[in-house]
């Protein structure tokens, strides 16, 4: 889903409140997904946006398209952080500076998958990207990986049932489960479809679950978190966009597909330049 602003002022707030800004019907990670993180950044000299990400090697953290770049520009300033509480220890420094300085992890620079133009070619967004780290880190629960071509596409009946969504996103939209923390959440999901129109004629997006009945699904903030399959490290996809009326986060979900030539080709380049360090 598509990231959430959170401005200057409103992370001042969190010195009062750490109510700021993850998976709807879901519930909290307990450290089950340390490899994942949340990204803050500034866009275009607008700022604060929030999303998700999940290291794939030691300074490389994949996360959606949207998340690193906006109308060809790459982001201005870039943190990522893996508490699950994020705002946790603001309250402890003089300004939101010291407190980035001191608990969250600088970044190098961040790259958007070449062909990534603001959803311009939609179906086909090619909305993946990826965070370099300026340093690296090593998730206790090991790294992302990424699954074999056309995985998603040759699963049959119960393979198509477990998957798990996880990020850093707003909880839900609606009353009475309208929530808003900025801390790491999952929920179950499952795949509905690959192949229709608004999942690319299966070229990009995989449709997936987003209602209380099946279990969970994903918000604003959650953007560029993983789809993981069952309970493994495999991420199948990163979350993209949402199509349900009026944006309340209650429909479905359409999540970038990892097991595509499109996203393998970027990351084999990616990987191959800063995967090893």
């Amino acid at each position: 889903m598509l990231k959430k602003l959170i401005g200057a002022a409103a992370l001042a707030c969190a010195f009062m409140s750490t109510s700021a800004n993850a998976v709807t019907w879901g519930q909290p990670d307990g450290g089950e997904n340390p490899n994942v993180g949340t990204l803050l950044f500034v866009q275009n000299g607008v700022g604060f946006f929030s999303c998700t990400g999940t290291m794939i090697a030691p300074r490389v953290m994949l996360t959606a398209g949207h998340c690193v770049s906006e109308a060809g520009n790459t982001n201005d300033l870039t943190y990522v952080r893996f508490e699950e509480d994020a705002l946790s220890g603001i309250g402890d420094y003089a300004s939101l500076q010291d407190w980035f300085d001191a608990e969250w992890i600088a970044t190098e620079t961040v790259i958007a998958h070449p062909q990534w133009a603001d959803y311009a070619q939609f179906p086909n967004t090619y909305d993946i990207g990826v965070v370099i780290l300026a340093e690296p880190y090593y998730p206790s629960n090991g790294f992302g990986e990424i699954p074999p071509i056309d995985f998603l596409a040759n699963l049959k009946g119960k393979d198509k049932q477990s998957f798990r969504a996880v990020g850093y996103g707003q909880q839900g939209t609606l009353p009475p489960t309208a929530m808003n923390d900025y801390e790491r959440y999952k929920g179950e999901i499952r795949l509905l479809e690959v192949n229709s129109y608004l999942s690319g004629g299966g070229n990009a997006s995989a449709k997936f679950s987003n209602n209380p009945g099946i279990g969970g699904g994903t918000c604003y903030g959650d953007s560029g978190g993983p789809t993981f399959y069952k309970n493994t490290n495999l991420v199948v996809a990163v979350t993209s966009f949402g199509w349900a009326k009026n944006g309340n986060c209650v429909g479905n979900d359409f999540n970038y597909r990892t097991d595509i030539p499109d996203a393998q080709d970027f990351l084999d380049g990616v990987l191959a330049e800063y995967g090893d360090e």
